[in-house]
């Protein structure tokens, strides 16, 4: 059995390349964190493919367990709204955030606590310039839908007032990523954190999320993500059925631009907006489900599993199908 401080390096090693300066365990031995990541590991792997995986430096094809040649080398097929969109879609007005974190709450069993140098970019990203803010101009879901490029339906959301929503968001969350994904990542609303940097699934749901893809064979680089609102609900409540109304237009424009081949949902809300089901996520789970001819992989957000640890290995099982369902297309 190895030690398990050397799946604690591998993860210390990470961090400090994403610039963070120091991390603390609390309430936490190595023992015990083993034990929360050991389910997003396959036993199959085995411990050298675990510490590949966890890697960020490696690529696919270095890594035991993935398919030898990258997502971001497949050939596709010339797009003329792809190819005048802008290299990444990023809105970095400011914000970022974590569901439901209470910084005078205990701390959460299994949760590493990190403290960034300032400047340093967020765990889990790369640093990317902040957007302007947008004058406020109202579209209709049809003017959206009918942008050609994601800059021009970022341009747009960042002044969107179509819900309330826009009167106490501090930043739009709009997307990042590449605008060509094989796999598009899809959550259910910015928290405090995404609402502070303007970025999506950062913090520790995110530092969890990267974890959860690289261990699949996927990373960050190589995948689009976004949100069903792009604004954060006051103290990260549950999106309202308007609030999902008004902000749909600008998803499925992303996911018409991005043209991925897999969609991952994280959430009830994500799956159920772009699947138009009221189906809770225990039932969707291990289904076949489509978006327009798209495979979707429904599955449980990363900040529900930071509660519910058991988690973990349910979604790390869904990521695996997303990759079957990627290598067989």
């Amino acid at each position: 059995m190895n030690d398990p401080r050397d799946l604690l390096r591998s993860w210390f090693r990470q961090r400090r390349e994403l610039g963070d300066e120091e991390l603390i365990l609390e309430a936490l031995s190595p023992d015990q964190l083993r034990e929360l990541l050991s389910p997003v590991i396959p036993q199959r792997m085995g411990m050298e493919a675990a510490r590949a995986a966890m890697q960020p430096g490696r690529s696919a094809s270095e890594r035991p367990g993935t398919r030898a040649e990258p997502m971001a080398e497949r050939p596709r097929p010339a797009s003329p709204a792809r190819s005048a969109a802008s290299p990444t879609s990023t809105v970095s007005t400011g914000s970022t955030d974590t569901p439901v974190i209470d910084r005078n709450a205990p701390p959460v069993p299994g949760v590493v606590e990190t403290h960034r140098r300032e400047g340093a970019p967020v765990p889990g990203s790369t640093p990317h310039p902040p957007a302007p803010r947008a004058p406020a101009r109202y579209a209709s879901a049809e003017e959206i839908r009918a942008l050609p490029v994601l800059s021009e339906v970022r341009d747009l959301a960042l002044g969107c007032p179509r819900c309330e929503l826009a009167k106490t968001r501090k930043h739009v969350v709009f997307g990042e990523g590449r605008e060509d994904a094989d796999v598009l990542v899809v959550g259910e609303a910015p928290g405090q954190e995404e609402d502070r940097t303007g970025r999506p699934f950062v913090g520790k749901a995110g530092q969890l999320l990267d974890l959860l893809l690289l261990s699949s064979g996927f990373s960050r680089e190589q995948v689009y993500i976004c949100n069903v609102l792009k604004c954060r609900p006051p103290a990260n409540r549950n999106p309202k059925p308007e609030e999902v109304d008004a902000c749909s237009p600008y998803l499925l424009r992303q996911v018409e631009l991005v043209q991925p081949r897999v969609i991952l949902a994280f959430g009830n809300f994500a799956a159920q907006t772009l699947l138009g089901i009221d189906t809770p996520m225990g039932r969707m789970r291990g289904g076949a489900h489509q978006y327009r001819g798209i495979p979707l992989v429904p599955t449980y957000h990363p900040a529900a599993c930071l509660r519910s640890p058991a988690w973990v290995r349910a979604v790390w099982e869904d990521l695996q199908r997303a990759r079957a369902l990627l290598d067989a297309a």
